[in-house]
């Protein structure tokens, strides 16, 4: 079981990084392998809108993004945190999350993620933030699974004058690794949001997708279709033809 840290901020020794950290810890003496990513040690630009992630599989950007997709891709849990500015995750993570998502939107390469999210902020609205961090794993298809959503309200004094915070972590760690290992699916946490893009939004996405299978969503498509969301007869290695139908489940 692997599970990765992922934390932006001013600092890597702020609130945020530190609560990171303890979860990240937590999840080790329960028996994970643990990585930390702080995204201000990585080169992640703007996205340019090229689309060429849907096209080709790869961000047409020469930058650390497709380093940090594949370490997303491999691991099997995700603990994301930010600073929360005006109810949103911080200017760093917001980017970060505008590159990866727009791929995982249409793919849902990381539905298949158990997510625990932290914000924290010296004002307001840090659950808002945070229960937008929980967004980074969900997809038209299908959503990753929630283990838990924090939002903590903080000021000058050291993370350690905070007790109360740092329980809460180590129990959802503690819950984010138990989820992982009954694999655990069944959630009421955005089932309207699922039951409409199941409804609405997947048969057009479908069409969109299969209109431009030969160009601009040629990745999306393939990857679809290896997973058969896309209804499509699927041939297996032997030759056999298998009609799989796609799902927008939870």
């Amino acid at each position: 079981m692997k599970i990765i840290g992922i934390s932006s901020g001013l600092s890597y020794t702020g609130y945020t990084a530190n609560l990171i950290r303890v979860a990240l810890q937590t999840a080790a003496n329960q028996g994970a392998l643990v990585e930390e990513i702080f995204i201000p040690d990585y080169e992640v630009r703007i996205c340019k809108g090229c689309c060429s992630c849907l096209a080709k599989g790869k961000c047409g950007i020469n930058d650390d993004l497709e380093l940090l997709r594949q370490k997303l891709s491999q691991a099997d849990g995700i603990i994301i945190g930010s600073q929360a500015f005006g109810g949103e995750p911080d200017p760093a993570m917001q980017n970060f999350l505008n590159r990866i998502g727009f791929y995982n939107q249409y793919t849902g390469f990381l539905a298949d993620k158990y997510i625990l999210t932290i914000a924290t902020t010296e004002t307001f609205d840090a659950v808002r933030a945070a229960k937008k961090l929980a967004y980074l794993t969900s997809s038209y298809f299908k959503d990753g699974y929630v283990s838990g959503v924090l939002g903590f309200n903080v000021s000058w004094e050291r993370i350690e004058h905070y007790p109360e915070y740092l329980g809460k972590i180590e129990s959802l760690t503690i819950k984010l690794v138990n989820d992982l290992q009954r694999k655990r699916r069944f959630q009421l946490r955005g089932c309207w949001r699922r039951l409409g893009n199941r409804l609405f939004r997947v048969p057009e996405v479908k069409k969109l997708i299969l209109a431009h299978r030969n160009g601009k969503m040629e990745a999306v498509y393939r990857e679809l279709r290896s997973k058969g969301w896309l209804g499509e007869p699927v041939y297996d290695p032997t030759g056999t033809k298998a009609n799989i139908t796609a799902t927008a489940r939870s």
